[in-house]
């Protein structure tokens, strides 16, 4: 790549220092952010109206409904960035080109997976802070003195959730993407299915739980035998009365995860070799 005339040396001595996952990042965030301008601003006051504020207001029992909304709202466009990371490239031609470039395998894959999981991140922050600035606005101003206010650990909770989702939603997307040879490919493969376990992760199990009213009460539905289902309350009693068991039981879930995402890591990282591309079939119908 021939330098500009303008540059300097010690530009392109910076350019020449900056790990290509940066460079790939930075040219994906900035591509994304050129197409979509102030849209991702704009659908999430949106979405916070609706989900949360109007939505919590209405029903009582669904006042923690945004905390998972904003998880959700990291989840959802990391996939999307992600899925498009090489699928979209293939589509649009160009990926013969970034793979003639000088940058790495592994900067190209780590580069599109930051780029996906710091967008879908700050998604969800955004939608967090709007949520946050929202209901200490209807409550200063005396508009809705009781609206629905997130304490400080639930804030907290639910940045780092939607960091950890966005990730691995990115890790799993460019995993798709690296054998796809089409976007539509990846969004027809098992769409029923995915649509069903996100419901299922972000709003039914939470409901069920209890974990979507304020004072972690489950729903009844009067089923003989049933006792209401489980609630939050009932886990924290079970868990207050055999800690060193639930202990094991989170610490055994939280190494599987890990497990699992550092798996996950790996398989995506040979996916994305130069040699594991070019063998994607871009006429094939399926990943």
């Amino acid at each position: 790549m021939t330098a500009a005339p303008n540059e300097t040396a010690a530009t392109r001595n910076e350019k020449a220092a900056t790990p290509d996952w940066r460079l790939v990042a930075g040219k994906e965030l900035g591509d994304l952010l050129g197409r979509v301008g102030r849209k991702p601003l704009t659908r999430t006051l949106g979405v916070v109206v609706v989900f949360g504020l109007l939505v919590p207001l209405r029903f009582r029992g669904a006042a923690n409904l945004p905390a998972f909304f904003a998880v959700f709202m990291a989840f959802l466009p990391a996939r999307l960035v992600a899925i498009d990371a090489l699928a979209g490239e293939r589509e649009r031609g160009t990926l013969e080109s970034l793979l003639a470039s000088p940058l790495s395998d592994r900067g190209i894959a780590v580069g599109k997976v930051a780029a996906a999981t710091l967008y879908g991140a700050v998604r969800g922050w955004l939608f967090l802070a709007v949520w946050v600035l929202a209901a200490a606005l209807l409550r200063a101003t005396g508009v809705v003195a009781d609206a629905p206010m997130p304490s400080l650990g639930v804030v907290a909770a639910v940045a780092a959730a939607a960091a950890l989702v966005a990730y691995a939603a990115a890790v799993f997307g460019v995993w798709q993407s690296a054998r796809a040879p089409s976007v539509r490919a990846i969004v027809e493969s098992g769409g029923l299915l995915r649509l069903v376990v996100v419901v299922t992760v972000f709003f039914v199990g939470p409901w069920l739980l209890g974990l979507l009213s304020p004072d972690g009460a489950a729903p009844r539905f009067g089923l003989p035998g049933s006792g209401g289902g489980v609630s939050a309350d009932v886990l924290r009693a079970a868990v207050a009365a055999r800690p060193q068991a639930a202990a094991a039981v989170a610490a055994l879930a939280v190494i599987a995860g890990v497990v699992a995402l550092w798996r996950l890591n790996v398989a995506t990282l040979r996916r994305c070799r130069r040699e594991q591309l070019a063998l994607v079939d871009v006429d094939a119908g399926g990943t």
